[in-house]
């Protein structure tokens, strides 16, 4: 038994401390791995911010939208007009204060489009070439951005008003 212990003092000498590099060596590889998935997580953060940002930008682009249909729906129908009336058939641009706080700002504007002609009656008795029944479309325009995000969205819809 005394010639054992002997014989593993001698091996001991003998290391050459391979277990002491592969294992700093594996160390190393676990620390880049959680450096990659800090990195990771920190870019799947920003994504989803951005995400939200883009979403919110466009919610307060139909905000802006919205706002111009109320003004409609009020029988205010100067921006109409206004389109009607302008060479290039657009009315002037609109601020609209979605959310002050949060630096969300809109604008809407209104385009005309056109004059169409409105049939009544069923498709038997239509008379296609009458004049009597005039309407007009238009494409509303709602924009918003969202300051320091870079975050901005536009919405359109059209419309036709008899």
């Amino acid at each position: 038994m005394h010639r054992q212990l002997s014989g593993y003092k001698g091996d001991i000498g003998r290391q050459s401390g391979a277990v002491l590099v592969i294992s700093l060596v594996i160390l190393l590889v676990i620390t880049l791995i959680g450096v990659a998935g800090m990195n990771t997580s920190v870019m799947q953060e920003r994504m989803a911010a951005n995400a939200q940002n883009a979403n919110r930008a466009f919610q307060a682009a139909e905000s802006s939208v919205g706002a111009l249909l109320e003004q409609l729906y009020d029988s205010d129908l100067s921006m109409l007009r206004d389109a009607m009336q302008d060479v290039d058939g657009l009315s002037d641009e609109e601020n609209f204060s979605v959310d002050p706080d949060e630096g969300i700002n809109g604008t809407y504007q209104a385009r005309y489009l056109g004059e169409i002609i409105i049939t009544s009656g069923s498709s038997m008795d239509a008379n296609e070439s009458s004049t009597l029944l005039k309407g007009y479309r238009y494409e509303l325009r709602g924009s918003a951005n969202m300051d320091n995000t870079g975050a901005a969205s536009t919405v359109f819809k059209g419309i036709e008003y008899y």
